[in-house]
């Protein structure tokens, strides 16, 4: 089924639309509808669950919480700080 619809561009992106759609060979209304995501983008289960073991695939777990919690960093420098590293022997 095929709609008839205007809509208002700046001559800048109407030209943009001319000249992308005229680098693929194709029309500004072609252009368009290629560029949309298809009108089924559900993602499918099976799909999903092979996004998530990818993404589980590059999760790191320190073994400790990182982030914004400053008593923990503060407790990292202070005994950093205090260290006067008296264990190097120096030469």
């Amino acid at each position: 089924m095929s709609q008839t619809h205007s809509i208002q561009l700046s001559e800048t992106i109407y030209r943009a639309l001319l000249n992308a759609a005229r680098s693929k060979g194709t029309t500004p209304e072609a252009f368009i509808a290629e560029s949309l995501p298809p009108a089924s983008s559900q993602i499918s289960t099976e799909d999903r669950h092979l996004a998530n073991l990818r993404l589980r695939q590059n999760i790191v777990s320190l073994g400790y919480t990182t982030g914004s919690d400053n008593e923990i960093i503060d407790a990292d420098l202070a005994r950093e700080y205090d260290d006067n590293h008296s264990t190097l022997a120096l030469p």
